[in-house]
């Protein structure tokens, strides 16, 4: 598709922008008195029909997965199929993938029915190796985490293998797509996701051995760069960011680099900046891509609230958990 293919899709995007739960809305739902009283707040937004079907207020886990379902839905078919939206799904058949293979009996609970692919065709395709229909550079990551668990009997080993075939994927196939906005999108996700991993590391006191095990390729910080950092101080780290493209990261200062919970957070709102010009393009698939990423940061700040609310914190503990909205 070229991205006057997309003059529809993004006009429809356009209107479903509008309904995206702004700052405002979410930090009233954080200060509700109850678990109930936030999903009452919620029936009049998109959420509605999902919580409405919902027998019991714990179970809101369903709720926001039926909403989310629905958006991956629309995207999907408004982009009809493009590689790019399905590069960002397929987060959800690589969860499925992970599990079936970390399974003794290969038929595991609790798939996420998110991805492209139906978790039950997942199951016999991988259960019976019959792989041919999915892609190749999956295919492949397959067997080798097959291999390596059958000879470690470490289910990390599934995670890192199939976690790095995800990125890859991603990014041969928005390198070679119509939008440059996403593949620098991708290329930061590396960076960050890298990032998190160098400063967890350090904390829990591994060798660069783990960081080097676990690094993903592909991104704009290369190992050797974080290779060099790894025996320097914090203060080190920290003057090392400032002079990245990542330095937003420190506008909370320094602190940030010594709290796992604040760099998620950080991340995921410089992530949602790094997308945030889509809402200006008026013709490309950016604004598609933008809008479920919206979405699913929507869906994790309502996470946080309704899981704060079943566990009675107040609402300032919420609030200093959330991140920032797309509204």
């Amino acid at each position: 598709m070229r991205e006057r293919d997309f003059a529809y899709a993004v006009g429809r995007i356009r209107a479903l922008e509008t309904k995206l739960l702004d700052r405002a809305k979410l930090e009233r739902l954080s200060e509700a008195g109850s678990l109930n009283e936030v999903l009452s707040g919620l029936g009049e937004s998109e959420y509605g029909p999902a919580i409405g079907n919902l027998k019991d207020p714990n179970q809101f886990e369903a709720a926001l997965n039926a909403e989310l379902a629905r958006v991956i839905k629309l995207v999907t078919e408004l982009s009809g199929g493009a590689p790019e939206v399905k590069a960002f799904v397929h987060r959800y058949d690589l969860q499925n993938i992970k599990l079936i293979l970390k399974t003794a009996d290969g038929n595991p609970t609790g798939l996420s029915h998110l991805g492209v692919w139906n978790p039950e065709w997942l199951i016999q395709r991988l259960n019976e190796n019959d792989l041919a229909e999915l892609p190749e550079a999956f295919r492949r990551a397959i067997d080798l985490a097959k291999a390596t668990f059958k000879a470690t009997g470490d289910t990390q080993e599934i995670d890192r293998i199939m976690d790095a075939a995800w990125f890859d994927y991603g990014y041969q196939v928005l390198k070679e797509g119509i939008s440059e906005l996403l593949f620098n999108w991708w290329v930061a996700f590396i960076d960050l996701t890298n990032l998190r991993t160098f400063i967890r590391l350090r904390m829990i006191g591994s060798g660069f051995g783990e960081l080097q095990r676990f690094f993903i390729d592909n991104g704009g910080v290369k190992l050797q760069d974080f290779k060099e950092l790894w025996e320097q101080p914090d203060e080190k780290v920290t003057a090392w960011l400032a002079n990245t493209d990542y330095s937003k990261l420190l506008s909370d200062g320094a602190g940030t680099l010594g709290s796992l919970t604040q760099l998620e957070r950080d991340c995921d709102n410089f992530l949602l900046d790094k997308i945030a010009p889509a809402k200006m393009i008026s013709l490309g698939i950016e604004p598609l891509v933008g809008y479920l990423l919206a979405k699913e940061n929507e869906v994790k700040l309502l996470r946080i609230i309704l899981v704060g609310k079943a566990n009675q914190l107040s609402g300032p503990e919420i609030k200093e958990r959330l991140r920032r909205a797309y509204a």
